[in-house]
C-alpha cells in the first residue's frame, strides 16, 4: 500500500464543470488523512473565454489572496491546470498581453502573470483544434515544450489514448527538468489508457523519474481516490520513493518550493 498524502489535482466550481467548493474538497481530504490538495482549476480557452471587452473571464484566478492556505486542516495549494494549445507546447494566453494591472506585470503575458503566482501548476492537453492529427514527433515536441516551461510542475494526464508520443524522450526530459509526470486516476475511466499509463510508469521506474498520483476529482466525492492508479503501480512494483506526492514536504523539496 502506497503512502500518498497529497492530491495535487482537484477541481472546484470555479472550473465551471465541477461540482464542489474548495471547502468541501478540503473537508473530504481531511477525512481521508491527506496533508494537502492542489486547487488546480482550469485555465485556458475552454474554460476562460475571451469576453466582448477583449479580456478573459478569469474570476477567482486573480483572487487567490481571498483564500486561507489551510482549510479544514488541509494545506490548499493555489494552482491551475493550464491548457497546452499547440504542437510547440505553448500554454494558454502565452501571447495575451495585459492591457491593465500593476507595473510589476507590464511586459508579461497573462499566462506568465497567473503561473508565477501559483503554488502548483499543471500543463495538460485539452484537445486544441487539430491535435488528434499530430504525428508522434509533433506530439512529443508538444509535451517537451510544456515540460521545459519553468513554471510547470506537472505534465497532466499524458497517457490519454489517441495522442501517441515518444515516451523515452518525455521521461528523459522530465528527469532533466525535475518535472513530475502524472498518473491520473481519472484517466483510467478509459480502458485504453491503462496500457499507456503502465508503459509510462515502467519507464519512469527504470529511469528514476518522479510521478505524482492524482484523482483529477471534479467533485469532493472523488478527492483522494487513487485506487486504480495505485493498483497499476503495485502490479509493476513501482518504487514508493519515486512518488513525489508521498508528502507535502517531499513535493516541495523536489521542486525547490516552499509550501
Amino acid at each position: 500500500m502506497y503512502q500518498i498524502k497529497v492530491d495535487p489535482h482537484t477541481h472546484t466550481i470555479a472550473s465551471g464543470h465541477a461540482f464542489s467548493t474548495i471547502g468541501e474538497n478540503a473537508m473530504e481530504a481531511h477525512g481521508k488523512g491527506l496533508e494537502g490538495i492542489g486547487m488546480t482549476d482550469h485555465f485556458g480557452p475552454m474554460s476562460n473565454p475571451i469576453g466582448n471587452d477583449g479580456r478573459p473571464d478569469l474570476g477567482p484566478l486573480f483572487n487567490i489572496a481571498a483564500l486561507p492556505k489551510v482549510v479544514h486542516g488541509v494545506r490548499v495549494l493555489a494552482g491551475c491546470e493550464i491548457d497546452i494549445i499547440d504542437f510547440k507546447g505553448n500554454l494558454a494566453f502565452h501571447d495575451f498581453r495585459m492591457p491593465f494591472g500593476p507595473d510589476k506585470d507590464k511586459g508579461l503575458s497573462l499566462g506568465e502573470i497567473i503561473l508565477r503566482n501559483r503554488d502548483i501548476a499543471i500543463a495538460s492537453l485539452h484537445m486544441f483544434p487539430g491535435c488528434r492529427d499530430g504525428s508522434i514527433v509533433q506530439n512529443t515536441e508538444m509535451y517537451l515544450g510544456a515540460i521545459r516551461n519553468p513554471y510547470i510542475d506537472i505534465l497532466g494526464h499524458p497517457c490519454r489514448p489517441g495522442v501517441p508520443f515518444d515516451m523515452d524522450e518525455i521521461v528523459r526530459a522530465a528527469k532533466e527538468e525535475h518535472t513530475f509526470l502524472e498518473i491520473n486516476d481519472h484517466t483510467f475511466d478509459t480502458p485504453a489508457a491503462t496500457d499507456n499509463c503502465r508503459k509510462l510508469a515502467v519507464k519512469c521506474a527504470e529511469e528514476g523519474v518522479h510521478v505524482v498520483v492524482s484523482s483529477d476529482a471534479h467533485s469532493a466525492f472523488f478527492v483522494g481516490e487513487f485506487g486504480r492508479a495505485a493498483a497499476m503501480l503495485e502490479e509493476i512494483h513501482f518504487p514508493q520513493e519515486l512518488i513525489a506526492n508521498e508528502s507535502l514536504e517531499k513535493m516541495a523539496r523536489l521542486r525547490g518550493r516552499t509550501y
